[in-house]
């Protein structure tokens, strides 16, 4: 009997690997080419052979261990699972895993064409090899996952633009680290002033609404992931940061020049709610919205 080969980016896949029902999800939020799963005091068990058809990352929680199996392609060993540890199972690897205490973790799937586009447009590469990676301690991986994990637990207050950001982040950091093909330095002059100009007064125009990475890298002609290269490069400050920083500047004008509520006035500057806009006010600004008005 072959391997079973399993969609993982159907939440009801997991179901056919895993027992239990993970404590957040992504499935709701709609993030494009990327998904997440993460799971809480999940007992040991042991999961079927098989293949999937998305590329697949795993990460434990610190403050957890196990003991456990695993095999990855032609790779079979044994080890005690430490707290932080990532394994990197790419599309297409036969997979099979065991463990015996409860564990907290995360696995995030990413569709093929995402590190397909990711090795050709960043890094002019046609052909890109992924190789399973498992004993990996890598603390940028680990802040981005839970980055990525502290926007569904908030709901996603900030739309999808923070964790399809966050998203692409993590597959470039894949590609550039999990890959053994040679890639090339990526093109860094296709972002134009007139372009740049055009993204900025698209951003200001649309800070009401729910601002997509797609968006911006559309009318910037190049794809998110120069995009996000290249913002960041030019504007010294990532895209969804940027964002949250004007949504701010127009709630202080809004706080001292209309009768608008603090509630009408987040919702006017594109957050989620008073307490996301008064959130990033006091971090950025360091005083309430309430507090500024009566200044």
């Amino acid at each position: 009997m072959g391997d079973r080969t399993i969609d993982l980016n159907q939440i009801e896949a997991f179901g056919e690997i895993l027992p239990d029902v993970p404590e957040l999800s992504s499935h709701q939020v709609g993030w494009e080419s990327l998904f997440l799963a993460y799971y809480q005091q999940h007992p040991g068990c042991e999961t079927p052979k098989s293949t999937f058809q998305q590329h697949a990352l795993e990460i434990i929680d610190n403050g957890f261990e196990s003991d456990h199996d695993r095999r990855l392609g032609e790779r079979h060993f044994s080890h005690r699972l430490k707290e932080g540890e990532i394994c990197f199972c790419p599309a297409n690897t036969t997979h099979w895993t065991r463990w015996e205490q409860p564990l907290n973790f995360t696995i995030i799937t990413f569709e093929l064409d995402l590190f397909t586009q990711i090795s050709q447009q960043m890094f002019n590469c046609d052909r890109l090899e992924l190789i399973p990676q498992w004993q990996i301690f890598d603390p940028t991986i680990q802040a981005l996952v839970q980055a990525l994990k502290a926007d569904l637990a908030a709901k996603c207050p900030a739309g999808r633009l923070y964790g399809e950001s966050f998203g692409t982040s993590l597959a470039v950091h894949l590609v550039k680290n999990f890959s053994v093909t040679c890639l090339k330095s990526p093109n860094l002059e296709a972002f134009s002033q007139k372009k740049q100009k055009q993204v900025l007064d698209f951003i200001e125009a649309h800070l009401d609404t729910d601002i997509r990475l797609e968006d911006l890298a559309q009318i910037a002609g190049i794809s998110k992931f120069y995009f996000c290269r290249l913002f960041k490069q030019i504007m010294q400050i990532p895209p969804h940061q940027y964002i949250i920083r004007r949504r701010i500047e127009r709630a202080k004008e809004l706080l001292k020049h209309s009768e608008l509520t603090t509630v009408e006035i987040a919702l006017a500057c594109g957050f989620a709610h008073q307490s996301h806009l008064t959130r990033h006010f006091r971090r950025i600004v360091g005083i309430s919205p309430q507090k500024f008005r009566r200044i």
